[in-house]
């Protein structure tokens, strides 16, 4: 058996009394003491012995743990990269290209934030629905997308997750973005462009992580739920993500995959294989058995899985 237990964060910060203490987040004290928990019961491994076991039949230590922080937030640098090069760990970070170069505020991230000062979800939900209704989306289409997507989950409300998967992926991407964007203005009261070089790293401290001994893999250019968008979109979207590694420096041998909301299918896995592609992770919660799980395919922890 070459059990491995793989964790899956994304913001780490000091959130109490903080500009956003709404934001469903890792208190950076909470993170020390997960990683004082992690150490005493785990050998938290780097990713090289990770490719040794699936390339080369390497045993993994046992209790093996992997560290890894998506979506490329400034909090990774400011705070994550700080007490990992302390401790003498490594991280997997995977930041999308588009954050960083484009300057773009991930729709998903525009949401967290929006639901972090919101403190009437119905209202919300609500004022979504009536701006689709001047965008010419009928009643009767929003009540589908009700049934279908306004489910909860173990971390979210059903009001939650139809705000989320509405302007994620279930309206036409120009509208769901630009209800996005007016949303962030008006809650947050920023424009997105402005707030993106304080919510994620530049490439310039995604060097440092690497020079550092961290390693960086992919998350896809734009941050695409894969599964959703054509096969030559795909793989144009990781193309671009591979020339971004290796702008900054990360390598591009054994390279490694973190599907943007867990989402991809078998053509995305062909494209991975074509590029190279060694590991992918996802957003499915169980222990990893590198023994008999597809390398591409590996399950993850989110943090909250495990004591602050």
């Amino acid at each position: 058996m070459n059990n491995l237990s793989i964790v899956m964060y994304h913001y780490v910060r000091p959130i109490a009394g903080s500009e956003f203490p709404g934001i469903k987040g890792l208190e950076l004290e909470g993170f020390k003491r997960q990683l004082d928990y992690l150490e005493e019961r785990y050998e938290i491994i780097c990713v090289d012995q990770v490719v040794d076991c699936l390339a080369k039949g390497k045993k993994l230590p046992k209790n093996a743990c992997w560290l890894t922080f998506d979506d490329g937030y400034k909090d990774h640098y400011l705070h994550a990269f700080p007490e990992l090069k302390r401790r003498g760990l490594q991280g997997t970070f995977f930041p999308p290209s588009c954050a960083v170069e484009n300057n773009e505020v991930l729709d998903v991230n525009i949401l967290h934030h929006v639901l972090a000062v919101t403190t009437d979800i119905r209202a919300l939900r609500s004022e979504l629905d009536n701006m689709c209704i001047e965008a010419a989306i009928d009643r009767q289409a929003l009540e589908g997308f009700w049934r279908e997507h306004g489910v909860a989950n173990r971390f979210d409300s059903a009001e939650t997750i139809y705000i989320k998967r509405m302007l994620q992926h279930a309206l036409p991407e120009t509208l769901r973005r630009d209800l996005a964007k007016a949303l962030f203005t008006k809650y947050v009261g920023f424009e997105p462009t402005d707030f993106a070089s304080t919510l994620y790293m530049s490439k310039n401290e995604i060097r440092t992580l690497i020079r550092e001994g961290m390693c960086v893999g992919s998350h896809g250019a734009k941050h695409y739920w894969l599964n959703r968008i054509s096969t030559e979109d795909q793989r144009t979207d990781l193309k671009k993500s591979l020339m971004f590694l290796e702008d900054v420096g990360a390598s591009t041998e054994d390279w490694i995959m973190c599907y943007p909301f867990g989402g991809y299918n078998s053509e995305t896995l062909k494209i991975l294989q074509d590029l190279g592609s060694r590991i992918g992770v996802t957003t499915e919660v169980r222990m990893a058995d590198l023994s008999i799980d597809n390398p591409l395919t590996l399950p993850r922890f989110d943090t909250n899985d495990f004591p602050q």
